[in-house]
Parts: structure tokens; sequence; C-alpha cells
């Protein structure tokens, strides 16, 4: 299984939210282009960056740091306020591998066809899940769908991978839902974020199938020891 560190962006700086609220924001401060070097010379291939300011405000906003992270040699992925084509296409432009896309794709029905024809595997669905529900507009807003019709109707278009977010968890160190994960994991490939607290819940994704996830606040305020998570879960297949 593949670990992704995460940035998480807001004016530049490094922060995280807690259960997705942006009124409750914890600010790592620093860098985010050292942050980001720090994980590499830990052993990350891969690094998870989120547009906080962006996903609020409904485009990217951090496309100059972004560029300066997509060149250091990590496997980019991307999220947050990519709501149009364009932005899409500016992330990629900017450097990024993967760009992580939801209120866009579920603004209507034909929406997924094109972006799939338009981008490939380039861009991968993010499903993010508050209240049983999925969650667009930056968290703030929740549609009708659940996160088992949402997948099945996009893999159905094409998609053969989805970021699934556990909003109600993220940043909040209680440990992911492993029984969302473990439903969704039997019929498709997930990268899985929200509540990761240590390594035994990496472990714990990995076992159930999750492809991926993504560690934030355990890694900042040392609940995680990333050079020891990435050698426990080395030899896992890279996507």
């Amino acid at each position: 299984m593949i670990l992704f560190p995460a940035i998480d962006l807001d004016g530049g700086r490094v922060v995280r939210l807690e259960g997705g609220d942006f009124d409750r924001p914890t600010d790592y401060g620093g860098d985010p282009l050292e942050t980001a070097r720090r994980f590499r010379d830990c052993g990350a291939t891969h690094l998870h960056v989120v547009d906080l300011q962006g996903a609020r405000e409904g485009a990217p906003r951090h496309l100059r740091e972004l560029e300066a992270l997509s060149g250091l040699g990590l496997f980019v992925q991307c999220g947050g306020g990519l709501r149009s084509p364009e932005a899409l296409r500016a992330a990629l432009d900017a450097g990024a591998d993967r760009v992580l896309v939801g209120s866009l794709i579920f603004r209507d029905p034909d929406q997924p066809a094109r972006l799939r024809e338009a981008f490939g595997d380039a861009l991968v669905p993010a499903v993010d899940v508050k209240g049983g529900r999925v969650a667009v507009s930056g968290w703030l807003r929740t549609t009708g769908q659940t996160p088992e019709e949402a997948l099945a109707s996009l893999a159905e278009t094409g998609y053969r991978r989805f970021f699934v977010t556990a909003v109600d968890r993220d940043g909040l160190l209680g440990g992911p839902d492993l029984d969302l994960y473990r439903t969704l994991a039997k019929r498709h490939r997930i990268v899985a974020a929200g509540g990761v607290s240590g390594l035994g819940d990496l472990l714990a994704l990995r076992d159930l199938g999750a492809e991926a996830a993504v560690a934030g606040r355990a890694l900042y305020e040392g609940r995680l020891d990333l050079p020891r998570a990435l050698e426990a879960l080395e030899g896992s297949d890279v996507w």
C-alpha cells in the first residue's frame, strides 16, 4: 500500500482542519516546500497536496506552491478548488501527476464522461463522505448520494480508482472509518483519507484492501513515524 504524506495549504501555510471544519484549523506553520523535503528525505515517494483555500473559494489559490512541490521528484496528487476543466489543466500544467475532482464531477450527469475523456487516468474522482452522504463544495454541502452509489455510477463511466475521504474523521486522530473502506474496497480501488492516527491504522487499511492511504496530522504531531511506516508498507505496488 502506498502512503501519501499530506500537505494542506491555506494562505501559503501548512494547516489541518478538524472534521473538515474550516472554523477549526490547526496551523503547523513553516514552509510547505521544506515540509515536503523532510517527507522525501524520510523516504516518501508520494505527496498529497490540498488547496484548502481553493476548496473554500472555488478556484486554485496555490498553483505556485504546487509547482515548487512538484519539482521535488515526488509523485504529486492534488485537489481543492478544481471546479472547472481549466482549473484541472492548470494544476496538471503546474506539475501535478494526478488531480482529484469532487464538486465538478457531480455537477451534472454528463460531466463524468466528459472529464474522463479529457483527462483519462490523470483524474481521480474525490468522493468526500460526510454523515453517510457525498459532500461537495469544499465539504460545505452534502448530496443525496451514498458513497456506494457514487462509486458504482462512476465505475460504469470507466473510472478505475477513487479517492475517498471520511470527512467526519479527518484531522481528528480517531482512526479511519474501516467499515466504509472495507465496503468500498470489495469492489473498487481506493485511496483512503481521514482519521489515520498511527501505523496500526495504516496496516488495517492495507489489510482490508485499500491501495493507498493519506496521513497528515498524525505525522505532524509525531504519532506516526514516517520512516517506520514506509518500511512496514514496503513492497506494495506503486500505482
